[in-house]
């Protein structure tokens, strides 16, 4: 039985969203669920992705799924760069890359701080999508699209650079793994 190591969301985690209905739909599928807290005060995706290796050096790479959702995937994308995992899941991958800073609204600058903007700018996402050799599912709502177009874009992007990738468009799901439609979409394609 293969593992899913699953990330949460930024600033989420296991009860910020109903995480436990994601984790039940997984496991469904004959997979088992470990949660990757984040410890995401005062910190940038280098340590979130610092975090996410110690609890992913006590896993076989061929056995384990890395998947997160939001800056969840944003994390669990570099690892799968650095490491080969069995699968990648990107739930909602967020455009928070070198190629996505000149289009970033300044609102969005401002929310996300000079340390991290200083690090997602140091993440050049087609040198690590080249890197990723694992079959890849990529997911994105058609509702979070229309709200933020750049992570439609992103996911786009992420389907054409990795070789072995399948885009998974969710016409009228928001940016909430947990949505029953999203959930739905999960059960079907992983």
């Amino acid at each position: 039985m293969k593992t899913v190591l699953l990330l949460p969301g930024f600033n989420e985690g296991l009860h910020s969203r109903d995480y436990n209905k994601t984790i039940k739909t997984i496991e469904s599928r004959n997979y088992k669920v470990k949660f990757v807290a984040i410890s995401w005060l005062r910190t940038t995706a280098n340590d979130w992705v610092e975090q996410l290796e110690k609890t992913y050096k006590n896993y076989k790479t061929a056995n384990t799924i890395l998947a997160g959702f939001s800056y969840g995937a944003v994390t669990a994308f570099v690892a799968a760069s650095r490491h080969n995992p069995s699968e990648l899941w990107l739930f909602s991958l967020s455009p928070r890359f070198h190629e996505d800073m000149p289009n970033l609204p300044k609102s969005t600058i401002n929310q996300i701080g000079k340390r991290r903007l200083a690090a997602f700018n140091n993440l050049i996402f087609s040198t690590a999508a080249k890197n990723i050799k694992c079959k890849t599912l990529i997911f994105v709502g058609g509702t979070e699209s229309k709200k933020d177009p750049a992570l439609l874009k992103r996911a786009k992007s992420a389907n054409k650079l990795i070789v072995s990738s399948t885009l998974v468009s969710m016409p009228d799901v928001p940016h909430d793994i947990s949505d029953k439609n999203y959930l739905k979409a999960i059960e079907q394609n992983i």
